[in-house]
């Protein structure tokens, strides 16, 4: 079983980021992670944000499990004896055993029913009708954490120590090259980063890379996971169309993007 101590962001030599998510309440990387070398600033940044989210509730289990464990043994000794230098009796001291249990107990009477609600839906025992004995308790899903404006002209994140940091603001060097990029007349034959960091705000695709709807995931990997992205293929207008109906982006905007107009 994944404890949240095991759930690391960064991997092959801190190039690829894991998509961490809940299935059926267990952290999984049902996506392909984000390759660092094309990705998007704020597609790295939304990603750590999720990853932090789905790990902190894991870490919130695994301390309730080894809970339930040691809550169940016997109640260790509530003192202990103590003794002097000479190893003679000394009297009683508190026995750290004791206050372990204790502790256990405490947490698991008192955890919290969002906990309990992620519990359920990991031990596959979701509460059902007594009349019929249908699940009437629907499973345990994420809430996104509320993530803060990411604006890739202005901002970059960065691995330090392994770890992929907080977005940072960038410097005036790195501020000067952003720029200079974004004044070169891209064609409307481009590469899958070019086409998001261009064409998408960081909103959008923050939307569109951590939606769980199948169709969207199945149709970003093949239009944003292809060698390149061409404005002029139907093929493009249809994904674009599954966005649309899933209420990602809205028809004016799948239409400023066909035309190729580039966020300012």
């Amino acid at each position: 079983m994944i404890r949240a101590t095991d759930m690391t962001d960064a991997y092959k030599g801190d190039s690829l980021v894991r998509r961490w998510c809940l299935v059926q309440g267990r952290p999984r990387c049902a996506d392909h992670p984000v390759d660092v070398a094309t990705a998007p600033p704020a597609d790295i940044a939304g990603q750590l944000a999720i990853n932090r989210a789905v790990r902190s509730l894991q870490a919130q289990v695994d301390a309730y499990d080894d809970a339930v464990l040691l809550a169940s043994q016997p109640e260790p000794d509530a003192t202990v004896p103590l003794f002097d230098d000479a190893r003679a009796m000394a009297g009683d001291q508190p026995n750290p055993a004791h206050a372990a249990w204790v502790a256990a107990g405490a947490l698991v009477a008192n955890a919290p029913a969002e906990l309990l609600h992620l519990i359920r839906t990991r031990d596959d025992a979701l509460e059902t009708d007594p009349a019929n004995g249908l699940p009437s308790e629907a499973p345990f899903e994420l809430v996104p954490p509320a993530l803060e404006a990411f604006d890739p002209t202005t901002q970059t994140v960065d691995l330090v120590a392994g770890a992929w940091s907080e977005a940072r603001p960038l410097t005036a060097e790195e501020a000067a090259t952003w720029r200079a990029l974004m004044l070169i007349r891209w064609p409307r034959v481009m590469t899958p980063r070019d086409a998001i960091v261009t064409l998408l705000t960081p909103v959008e695709w923050l939307a569109i890379s951590t939606s769980a709807d199948p169709g969207v995931r199945a149709t970003r990997q093949a239009a944003l996971g292809a060698n390149t992205v061409d404005l002029d293929n139907p093929a493009t207008a249809a994904a674009l169309q599954v966005f649309q109906m899933a209420g990602l982006l809205s028809s004016e905007r799948v239409e400023a993007i066909l035309a190729g107009e580039r966020r300012a």
